[in-house]
């Protein structure tokens, strides 16, 4: 893997975040995260919740490099799926305006 300078980026010099889409139980969806490094895990009930978990991983970290990680989801209808995914690129089309 390389950095944004192209330099070569070891795996140990990477913090990773996972995340899943699960069911809330309430019919809608949460995101679960998990810091990679620490094992701390986080069930996250909006997009905003998701993003500032990452970066508070990100700020507890002695690591220079990130990755967020999204596992597969079993449990999550395709409908949640899809509303996860409009969610995010509303959040990021919001962030880069």
């Amino acid at each position: 893997m390389k950095n944004n300078l192209n330099e070569e980026v070891r795996p140990e010099d990477i913090l990773i975040v996972e995340a899943e889409i699960v069911p809330d139980g309430l019919g809608g969806w949460m995101i679960r995260c998990r810091n990679t490094e620490n094992g701390e895990e986080r069930y996250c009930k909006s997009i905003e919740e998701y993003s500032d978990f990452l970066n508070e991983c990100v700020y507890a970290t002695k690591k220079s490099n990130f990755q967020a990680v999204w596992l597969e989801s079993p449990k999550a209808t395709p409908a949640m799926i899809a509303d996860v995914r409009a969610k995010l690129m509303e959040f990021y089309e919001k962030m880069g305006s």
